[in-house]
């Protein structure tokens, strides 16, 4: 018989902006003093304050708004959506897919009867030289199944772990890492995150931003 799993379902997508605002603040209220989730990635505060951003970027349109508060509301739309997401990953992780967890974090669930494994390292890691100063753009083949990607980024010899730090934990398949130091070497690599947890980091890749 195939083993049920759950996964965190936030479905944001087409949500409006009202129905984002309401969205986030249930989940931050379930998190809250949760003993389920005692760490939360992106911590609450920061999810609170984008979800605050997004009702005054809203009110700014519906009151006979113009071009630039509808792009700035697009934009703090993204945000909150970029939050939240990474924040569905948190609990995923967290929860080990329990679905009582998951819905005491204020998030649905879905099922699946297919297993899950560990996911592949990312595939095609490219860190390319921005027109910008301090900035290297960084792409990569995207991981079916992934919930977030974490970056790292590493400055000296790429052998000693203690060179490595964290860079970023985001959806999708694309960063630009900026305030760097112009002619440095900097080196890269990028792991998928899935329901069953971290899979191994791609090959590195380097670059020096202008």
């Amino acid at each position: 018989m195939a083993t049920i799993l759950y996964f965190v379902k936030l479905a944001l997508a087409r949500l409006t902006p009202a129905q984002l605002i309401e969205r986030a603040r249930a989940i931050v209220l379930a998190m809250t003093a949760n003993i389920n989730f005692t760490t939360p990635n992106p911590a609450l505060p920061a999810v609170t304050a984008a979800t605050d951003a997004l009702e005054l970027a809203d009110a700014a349109v519906l009151n006979n708004g113009g071009r630039q508060d509808y792009l700035a509301r697009n934009q703090r739309m993204r945000e909150l959506r970029d939050l939240l997401t990474l924040l569905g990953a948190y609990v995923q992780v967290t929860s080990g897919g329990d679905p009582e967890k998951i819905l005491s974090a204020g998030m649905q669930t879905r099922a699946s009867a297919s297993p899950v494994g560990l996911l592949p390292a990312p595939g095609n890691l490219r860190a390319l030289t921005s027109s910008l100063s301090g900035v290297i753009d960084l792409r990569w083949d995207r991981v079916k199944g992934r919930l977030v990607y974490e970056a790292i980024i590493g400055e000296g010899d790429p052998q000693l772990p203690e060179n490595w730090k964290p860079l970023v934990v985001l959806g999708r398949n694309s960063y630009k890492a900026t305030g760097l130091k112009s002619g440095m070497t900097y080196y890269f690599m990028v792991r998928a995150i899935g329901a069953a947890g971290p899979g191994p980091f791609s090959d590195p890749a380097t670059e020096k931003p202008k």
